[in-house]
């Protein structure tokens, strides 16, 4: 992959990557003994979903379409007919 061809966008993503590598790292030289997984655990809960979520959004902010509102795709996993709070009204 040739890095000096990234959109900015890319850019911004590898970055992010980087960053969470590092957090990795970070992580799992200060883990204490035994809780080394439980330590990467928690920052990929961090800073590996944040990643993830930015990624999410800056892919719909590039696509005007994707900004539509409209009916969802498809039904929510784990969602049950009449569960929502707006269903009383």
């Amino acid at each position: 992959m040739d890095l000096s061809k990234l959109s900015e966008r890319e850019r911004l993503v590898a970055e992010q990557a980087v960053l969470t590598l590092r957090a990795l790292d970070e992580a799992g030289d200060k883990a204490e003994y035994g809780k080394g997984m439980a330590a990467l655990e928690g920052v990929i809960h961090d800073k590996g979903l944040r990643h993830l979520r930015d990624m999410l959004a800056a892919a719909a902010n590039a696509r005007p379409e994707a900004q539509k509102r409209g009916p969802a795709s498809g039904r929510v996993p784990g969602a049950t007919a009449g569960a929502s709070s707006s269903s009383s009204r």
